[in-house]
């Protein structure tokens, strides 16, 4: 069974790289500290039948909300991306251009997660397709803090994933 093995290496939680496919989100790309792959889910359909119910396979697959944990810079600009990411969206009036002739990002963005090896080579991507913010998490000051930087989640919904 191990003659088909070939590489013995696992997975580090600590080698991937993170890349918003819009050049609107530079600092949340360098400044991700962790993802949380989300989850896929097939809804199975109970049939009745005679005293029982029959389970069949479901036709569509439920994915889960994508979480990511971003550090803080000290002039918040991780922050401010992801706000002001999430202020186009609930403002945008379907114009991709603004007045005065500038592009309008577009409330969606591909993400791609890329898997890094031992060698820090990417190994495997994952590319979140239409990807947009959900939810924009809290900052806690803290005068008793221990050192640590400060990070702030974020959820993103999207389309679909591929994983190559």
């Amino acid at each position: 069974m191990t003659d088909n093995i070939t590489n013995f290496n696992y997975l580090s939680p600590t080698g991937f790289k993170v890349v918003v496919g819009r050049e609107n989100y530079k600092h949340l790309q360098y400044f991700a500290q962790s993802v949380q792959h989300p989850g896929l889910e097939v809804q199975g359909v109970e049939v009745p039948y005679k005293r029982t119910n029959v389970s069949f396979t479901g036709n569509f697959i439920q994915n889960s909300t994508l979480t990511m944990d971003i550090l803080i810079d000290e002039n918040m600009e991780s922050y401010k991306e992801m706000y002001d990411w999430m202020l186009r969206m609930v403002n945008e009036e379907h114009e991709l251009v603004s007045p005065r002739g500038a592009i309008v990002p577009s409330s969606y963005a591909d993400i791609t997660v890329s898997i890094l090896t031992s060698a820090n080579n990417a190994n495997r991507s994952i590319k979140y397709r239409n990807a947009f913010p959900t939810s924009l998490g809290d900052i806690q000051f803290a005068a008793t803090s221990t050192g640590e930087y400060i990070v702030f989640p974020v959820s993103f919904k999207f389309d679909y994933f591929e994983f190559s």
